[in-house]
């Protein structure tokens, strides 16, 4: 990939089958039918890269994708330019989302093609970027391990770190929040939700996590907790800014976090303060969760 992009996506793109409304988890043995199904380009990284391609978010994104009739469909499915795809024997990653009726969602994920996905891979295919957003880290096992390098390779650079790390099969062990609080010290902007915040950081609320997360990030860095319908709070070591959420019908929130952090990066990319970012990033996202298809609204 040639040229230069404001922002560098790398992480999990893969397909998500979106099933609902469950109220509840069938028991083994049985069946239940569902009124809903969406199939649609997915992954922390591929709803980051569908938001950024509907806001005109000038981006680039490198992927591997399994050599089948998924990821055949994948592929047709996401921006020809901005993608760089390389080729994996194995099956392309399907994630089963399964929405419940109170707007919360639980996933099954075989990781498939993104098992291959490493930084050697990546790295000849990223073009110089003003910003990188590094996305679903428990769901590229191979580039999870090489995050020390890569996070290093960028803060030589001098390119800033968005990070979305997601949720990690094992739990938030302490071997995992050693791992994550390792690589904060070169994040610029940590995009996370309240759950993985308190479960990172062991803290009765979002506010006191959100205290605890902005002394561990880049000291120029910005602490974003994604509150769902209450909105957002972001922490830099100046102070807190607060945005709430319009109340809307909810029809899809799966990737709701992802579409916010393209947004907010898409806006600070073109000049927005913090209070600013923050709440475009919450009216992008809003407008997403409560439109079928989903619409974006203007970048």
């Amino acid at each position: 990939m040639t040229g230069n992009a404001d922002l560098v996506i790398l992480g999990n793109i893969n397909v998500d089958l979106i099933l609902g409304p469950l109220d509840h988890w069938p028991q083994e043995g049985t069946e239940r039918l569902v009124d809903q199904l969406t199939w649609r380009v997915g992954g922390n990284a591929g709803n980051a890269v569908l938001a950024c391609a509907a806001l005109g978010t000038r981006f680039a994104a490198v992927s591997t994708v399994g050599d089948d009739l998924a990821g055949q469909w994948l592929r047709a499915h996401t921006p020809a330019g901005p993608v760089h795809w390389i080729a994996s024997p194995g099956p392309t990653s399907l994630t089963v989302a399964a929405a419940h009726p109170n707007g919360e969602r639980t996933f099954l994920t075989h990781l498939g093609h993104l098992r291959e996905l490493s930084w050697e891979a990546a790295r000849p295919w990223l073009p110089a970027a003003r910003l990188v957003l590094l996305a679903g880290a428990f769901l590229t096992p191979r580039l999870r391990r090489e995050y020390p390098a890569l996070l290093a390779h960028f803060a030589r650079q001098g390119t800033p770190v968005a990070l979305d790390f997601g949720w990690p099969d094992e739990g938030f062990t302490a071997d995992v929040r050693a791992e994550v609080m390792a690589w904060l010290p070169q994040v610029h902007h940590l995009l996370i939700n309240e759950l993985e915040a308190q479960q990172l950081t062991g803290a009765g609320g979002p506010d006191e996590a959100l205290s605890l997360l902005t002394d561990g990030v880049h000291p120029q860095g910005t602490v974003v907790i994604k509150c769902g319908a209450r909105g957002v709070i972001a922490g830099t070591r100046q102070g807190v800014t607060r945005q709430a959420a319009p109340e809307v019908d909810v029809i899809d929130s799966v990737g709701a976090g992802d579409t916010w952090n393209a947004a907010y990066l898409h806006h600070l990319l073109r000049g927005a303060a913090l209070p600013e970012a923050l709440c475009q990033a919450v009216q992008v996202a809003s407008r997403a969760i409560s439109t079928q298809p989903r619409e974006y609204g203007p970048g």
